[in-house]
């Protein structure tokens, strides 16, 4: 299971952003996305989920491209991503947040109606469950029933990841997962991130430092356009290349 980003490039006018960006994610290992502000982080998590296009470069997905398919259309392959705005539908439960965030339930797809009440009620059910269940291993499930807008911001942040695990996504993109959060949430984020990898393809933009050395398997750093990859966090602090990039 990997992705593959080949040779992005992207320019917004005269202003090149990203030039030849390229690496490999695969299950098993946390990646964590760094640069300075404007360095084009936000950017590149666009363009890996179709939100933006690419002005040049491929992207595969298990050796498949998808670097042509729509926002929906990754998203039903197996990318999803936070955002730092949330995104969630806040005078919803957060229960209902999750179930929602389930792909090919049967009130998306008319034919669907076919089916007796009964096997919809069943299904229902099981997505009811599945949520409860997700909720409780990202440490939301006293809040079930709370609106989205209710929760502290510490918890939207950890309900923004239980959507992305509920959509079943087999690569999660992180945006600053941790920013702003009250650190008691740090180490709950921690503890899912360090479950989720051993399945799932991981990248995460984030600056906290503590975070980054205590998941991150990999740093990939990203300045000037192009992508350099340090083995951790200690090698890439000590980077001459780094330290000029925050001068």
């Amino acid at each position: 299971m990997s992705l593959d980003i080949q040779h992005i490039a992207k320019s917004f006018g005269d202003k090149s952003v990203l030039e030849d960006v390229s690496f490999q994610l695969e299950k098993g290992k946390v990646a964590v996305l760094m640069g300075a502000n404007g360095s084009g982080k936000t950017t590149l998590f666009n363009i890996i989920t179709g939100f933006l296009k690419a002005d040049y470069g491929k992207i595969l997905l298990h050796n498949e491209l998808i670097d042509k398919l729509s926002p929906h259309r990754r998203n039903t392959k197996g990318i999803s991503r936070t955002f730092q705005d949330m995104r969630l539908i806040g005078e919803l439960s957060v229960l209902d947040n999750v179930i929602l965030a389930f792909q090919n339930q049967s009130g998306e797809q008319w034919w669907k109606v076919l089916f007796p009440i009964r096997s919809i009620t069943n299904e229902q059910d099981t997505n009811k469950g599945k949520a409860e269940r997700i909720l409780n291993d990202c440490f939301i499930a006293d809040v079930a029933e709370s609106k989205a807008n209710e929760i502290s911001y510490g918890q939207q942040k950890l309900l923004n990841l239980a959507c992305c695990i509920a959509n079943n996504a087999e690569v999660i993109l992180l945006d600053e997962p941790v920013a702003g959060v009250n650190p008691l949430y740090h180490k709950k984020l921690e503890l899912i991130v360090k479950v989720l990898k051993k399945e799932k393809i991981l990248l995460i933009i984030e600056h906290n430092t503590d975070f980054i050395q205590a998941v991150a398997d990999e740093i990939l750093f990203l300045n000037g356009g192009t992508i350099t990859k340090f083995v951790d966090y200690a090698t890439m602090r000590n980077n001459k290349a780094v330290l000029n990039a925050y001068i």
